[in-house]
Parts: structure tokens; sequence; C-alpha cells
């Protein structure tokens, strides 16, 4: 009898800790499933309580911004500018972090979504869904699951399943936060956070030599020439890119469209149907939702983007530096004094 007392206190006890855990999950720090976001929720809410007056700016996209918008450099009479980017966002994910941060109650004066057009192909290995594993989604997630993944019913009984041990399934997100060296190296997620500054940025290289960015080109070759050699803008990215728009300014907030710097060497690997196709799309999603955009692409020189579309460190606070008088003109919410 005692035995079974103990069996069976154990089994409470269990259970007890994977409950409070998933409360944990479902209702605490977003940090817990998914540190690339979280950390830069908690970013968020700090600056802007250090920054009361200030408006607000929060940059959403890929690898791309979060290496590219660097908020640290400008000066308190600039908008105070945080990054909310996720590696590997195109519009669907995008439209995810638009929904988190309403959700968790960052309410900024604009936020700019990345416009890129490899990110705009969403079929097969390109679709965006393949890029973000199931164990860093949240409840508030399953809308875009249901109206954007390739196979949600098969997403969303992951979703579920992982939910029955959380403490186990979770596990690795918790070492990478707490002892990332503990784990073997395809699982280690570190980087993508673990370096993030107090605007949201995240450092990327300090500089590259003439080899290393000839490979980092390579590299970007072995990837990017087959995506744009059957380009086509995906539907299910025009539906997420207008429906993160819309929501946006249901929210009150002001929205635009920003593309970063690339460099020569990775525009020439578009062919010429692929930009002939992303950038009548852009006019014309520009056009019916009266959204400004701000192109950036030759802000600065190409030694600054050592793989073709990364920026440096010094790249990144040029780019930033250059970004925020344009910002101010482009949207009247950000000039003191506006009502």
């Amino acid at each position: 009898m005692r035995a079974k007392r103990c069996l069976l206190a154990g089994v409470v006890a269990i259970l007890a800790v994977n409950l409070g855990f998933l409360y944990a999950l479902d209702c605490g720090s977003p940090r817990l499933r998914d540190p690339e976001y979280g950390k830069r929720l908690d970013r968020y809410a700090a600056r802007t309580r250090e920054n009361p007056a200030r408006p607000v700016v929060v940059a959403v996209g890929s690898s791309r911004t979060a290496m590219g918008v660097r908020g640290g450099v400008l000066s308190e009479s600039d908008p105070l500018v945080m990054n909310f980017a996720m590696a590997g966002s195109g519009p669907v994910m995008e439209l995810m972090v638009v929904r988190r941060m309403l959700h968790d109650g960052a309410k900024p004066a604009v936020v700019l979504l990345e416009f890129w057009p490899p990110f705009l192909r969403e079929d097969g290995v390109y679709h965006e869904s393949v890029r973000v594993d199931a164990t860093r989604l949240r409840p508030i997630d399953r809308g875009v699951v249901r109206e954007f993944y390739s196979d949600p019913v098969r997403t969303e009984a992951a979703m579920r399943d992982l939910r029955l041990n959380p403490w186990h399934s979770h596990r690795h997100a918790l070492w990478n936060q707490i002892a990332p060296s503990w784990l073997p190296n395809h699982r280690r997620t570190e980087a993508m956070f673990e370096k993030i500054d107090a605007h949201g940025w995240l450092p990327g290289r300090v500089d590259a030599t003439p080899a290393e960015r000839a490979a980092g080109l390579k590299n970007t070759a072995n990837y990017y020439v087959p995506l744009f050699a059957n380009y086509a803008v995906s539907p299910d990215a025009d539906r997420a890119l207008r429906q993160a728009v819309a929501e946006c300014r249901a929210a009150g907030i002001a929205v635009g469209l920003f593309y970063l710097p690339e460099s020569a060497a990775f525009r020439a690997m578009m062919t010429p149907a692929a930009v002939r196709e992303s950038q009548a799309y852009l006019a014309k999603v520009r056009a019916e939702l009266g959204v400004p955009l701000i192109d950036a692409r030759g802000w600065v020189p190409d030694a600054d983007l050592p793989d073709g579309f990364h920026l440096t460190q010094s790249g990144a606070e040029a780019f930033t530096k250059k970004l925020a008088p344009v910002l101010t003109a482009t949207f009247p919410e950000l000039r003191r004094g506006t009502p």
C-alpha cells in the first residue's frame, strides 16, 4: 500500500509540474517558448518605460532586419527604433509577429514591414512554415497556422502533442538559454538571440576580407539562384502582407514597407523575370494599400554586405543613422508635438 501511495504521489507531482510549466508557457514570458521573440519583447518593454516621450518605431522582418536595424546608435531626439525581427521572416511570419506584439501589449506609433522579393515565394521548401519549429508556436499563433501554413492540420496536431509533456518538448529552448554548450551543435539556436542588444539588434559580422566576401556570395548563390529560377509571388505572401497592414491600421498604428540594402552582386542573381514580377507586385501593393516605401537598397557600400544582403556592424550603424530622418519625414506621427 505504501508503495502504491508513493507511486501515486509521484505521478501527481509529475502531472502538477507539467501543468504548472504548461501554464507558464501559455501565460508567462514568451521567452520560454521563443527566446528570439521574447527577448526582443522584454527589450521593447524596458526601452519604452525609459523613454515615455519618444515616439516608437518597430521594425519587423528577417535576419536582414535583425542585423540591420540598430536603434541604439540613434540620439534621444530621434524616434525610438526597436527591432522585432525573427530570422527567416517573410510576410507570414511578419504577420505572426504583429499579432504577437499586439497581444502582448506593444503598440508603437509606426510598424515597418521588411519587403524582400525572395521571401515572397512560398511554394514547397520555400514556404515560411518550414522555417518555424512548432515548439516556438504559442496559442496566439493558431490563427496564422490555420490561415497560412502549408499543412495546418499537421502543425496543429504537433502543437497539441507538444503540450502532453511540455518539459520534455521544450527542453531544447530552455537549455539554449541556460547552458547551450551542453547541446549538440544541430540543436543550438542561441546565436539567433544571445547577443541581442538593448534595442533588439543582433550584431552581425564586424567585417570580411575579399576572400570571405567571395565565399559568402557563393553560399548565397547556392540557395537564391535556384529560388529565382522559377520565381513567383505567392498568394499566401500577398494575403499575409495585406493582413499585417490591415491589423496594424486597425490598432491605430501607421505602417510602411522598407527594403534593406543589397549588394550589386546579389541583385545580379535575380532573373529579369523575377525583377519584373517583384517590382510590379510592389507597385501594385503600394498603390492599393497606400503604404509608403523606404527603399534603402543602395544606402551602404557593397563591402558592408559580405554575403550580399546581411549588414556588418558598421554597415548597420550607417544604415540606421540614414533611416532615422527618413522615418521622421515619412511618418507625421513621429514628429514630436504633432497631434
